[in-house]
């Protein structure tokens, strides 16, 4: 089964190699430098890219990073569908790569939601969220901005939940990357 997944997602990303995604409105670059694009324009520690990943860069090591983010998923209550090692898979084929893992998470009661609103949203629900070295050696956590996935799959009227979502990934982000409480996500994962 996870072998079968990761062919998937390969071949899903492979298909998108050549694409080119637009910037959704709320993450095009600022002036004043304020919001999300503000946070890309100055180099703090959440990032935001044109193609809708977020990234924010752990005090730890891949292993302990996804071991916090589990932690934090747990207390959060979302449920972890799958993980997937990417490192390992490599090796079983007798390839190298700097430890990569995927964690798939949700809550039933917002992705469906998203969902009935665009069904297409299923190629990229449920949440997902990638512990890996970087070219630096350095610890990142990266997640798919749902401002980001709305505008990519026409997501319409569920604004205050994506702003609920939006706002869990980040707190999991960050309690995963060692910056933030570990206990915090909890509260506003509530309200997904």
């Amino acid at each position: 089964m996870i072998r079968a997944l990761s062919l998937l997602l390969a071949a899903t990303a492979l298909a998108g190699c050549g694409q080119q995604w637009s910037t959704p409105p709320e993450e095009a670059a600022t002036v004043d430098g304020a919001g999300e694009a503000g946070v890309k324009a100055s180099g703090e520690e959440v990032a935001t890219f044109g193609n809708g990943v977020k990234t924010v860069t752990s005090d730890a090591g891949v292993e302990a990073t996804v071991a916090r983010l589990e932690a934090a998923l747990e207390a959060g209550g979302f449920g972890i569908v799958a993980r997937l090692d990417h490192s390992s898979n490599a090796a079983s084929v007798e390839l190298d790569m700097s430890p990569a893992v995927s964690i798939f998470f949700g809550k039933p009661e917002v992705g469906t939601h998203l969902m009935r609103a665009a069904p297409s949203a299923a190629l990229d629900l449920p949440q997902r969220m990638a512990v890996y070295q970087d070219a630096e050696g350095l610890t990142q956590v990266a997640y798919n901005s749902p401002l980001w996935l709305a505008s990519r799959h026409g997501i319409e009227g569920q604004e205050q939940r994506l702003e609920a979502v939006a706002g869990a990934l980040e707190q999991l982000a960050m309690a995963a990357a060692g910056k933030g409480p570990g206990s915090a996500q909890k509260e506003e994962s509530d309200s997904w």
